[in-house]
């Protein structure tokens, strides 16, 4: 049985987390640098819309985070207009040190500085709900003693492979700064939730999952078994415990499921044997975890109301249904009328939106709810 977990004001410093919570409310200074395409010689708009790109990336510097904005949605207009309302009263001041005009594009950069708390809560909302951020070590074996963690495993490598394969995007946070097992294990065990949301902010993920593989040798080679016989094999017994961890709607972190799986292997060195039974693990427990990850995502499904403008025909209504269901993670698409459509989709509605800029519509209106397009 875990723990009783308890949320506590009291900031916790593990090593693992840079993002600890801030024992002054000081901003932070720092430079960034932001750049914006000239569109028909209109030099002071690019400065200007260059300057909120690089307020942002002041932002998200303060923040720790690993994946930028400008990674998650590539050349939207929505997100910019987002980007220049959340750096307002985020950004204290900000004063331009240099601007380099080419071609076609201004670059700036400027020393901005932040809020670091108003930071993490202004990136929360651009998380991708189809990010998972994964974090599954397992104690290795040598000689017949513990010695230390591996971050990549068969197992490990078996599982991101199976959320790549589903559409998922994997932030393994054993490629990422170090992160030390031990410190994880702690946090886990003390139910440290407000240390470990330090990890949702960086990766700009809502859902964690993270657990820790222990190996037992049940039997080693050369033991007598009875009867004058004597084991052939060593036998390695591996347990994991994990837990499924997401952010609620007001970004606190929550335990959404929580589970142990076992798997023994056979081998005459205990190195061997644990690597099998690793692999035997990953066949048994990664379709439970798949199981319980998309069943996640089925249930962060929204309805947004879609209406497309200058829909006259039926039949170019059906070709505007057929474009809408080819977008990423559109769970289902429901006729309301001519270009009209409700639309099940388990990311923030700015996803969405910014799938339907790149297939050629122009946001006319947009909201959580409901958005407005027109075809180009």
């Amino acid at each position: 049985m875990s723990r009783p977990i308890y949320i506590a004001t009291l900031c916790l410093s593990l090593a693992l987390f840079t993002l600890a919570c801030p024992v002054s409310a000081k901003p932070l200074c720092v430079e960034s640098e932001g750049e914006a395409v000239i569109v028909r010689g209109d030099l002071p708009s690019a400065r200007i819309e260059a300057i909120n790109r690089a307020k942002w990336a002041a932002v998200e510097q303060v923040a720790g985070v690993e994946v930028n904005s400008r990674t998650i949605v590539q050349d939207s207009a929505l997100l910019d207009d987002i980007i220049t309302t959340r750096t307002q009263g985020v950004v204290t001041s900000h004063r331009l040190i240099k601007e380099q005009q080419n071609v076609d594009s201004v670059t700036v950069r400027v020393a901005a500085c932040v809020e670091p708390a108003q930071a993490r809560e202004a990136v929360s909302p651009l998380a991708l709900n189809s990010a998972v951020a994964v974090f599954v070590p397992a104690r290795q074996l040598t000689g017949g003693k513990q010695v230390q963690y591996d971050d990549s495993t068969s197992f490990s490598e078996a599982l991101n492979h199976a959320l790549i394969q589903k559409g998922f995007t994997v932030r393994d946070l054993a490629a990422g700064p170090a992160i030390k097992a031990a410190d994880m294990d702690r946090a886990l065990k003390d139910g440290n939730l407000i240390a470990l949301r330090s990890l949702a902010y960086r990766y700009q993920t809502n859902t964690i999952l993270i657990g820790r593989i222990e190996p037992t040798i049940s039997t080693s080679r050369g033991e007598d078994v009875g009867y004058g016989i004597s084991m052939p094999f060593t036998t390695v017994t591996v347990r994991l415990n994990y837990r499924l961890l997401t952010r609620d709607g007001g970004g606190q972190l929550a335990i959404l499921a929580a589970g142990s799986e076992e798997a023994t292997g056979l081998a005459p060195a205990p190195a061997d044997a644990q690597a099998a039974a690793l692999k035997n693990l990953a066949e048994r427990a990664v379709p439970v975890i798949m199981d319980k990850v998309e069943q996640r995502i089925r249930e962060l499904a929204a309805k947004v109301r879609v209406t497309v403008e200058g829909v006259s025909s039926p039949d170019e209504s059906f070709a505007v249904r057929d474009t809408l269901q080819r977008i990423t993670w559109v769970a289902g698409v429901e006729d309301l009328g001519l270009g009209q459509f409700r639309v099940s989709f388990p990311e923030n509605p700015l996803y969405l939106a910014n799938s339907l800029t790149q297939r050629g519509f122009r946001i006319v209106n947009y909201s959580k709810d409901a958005i407005r397009v027109r075809r180009q």
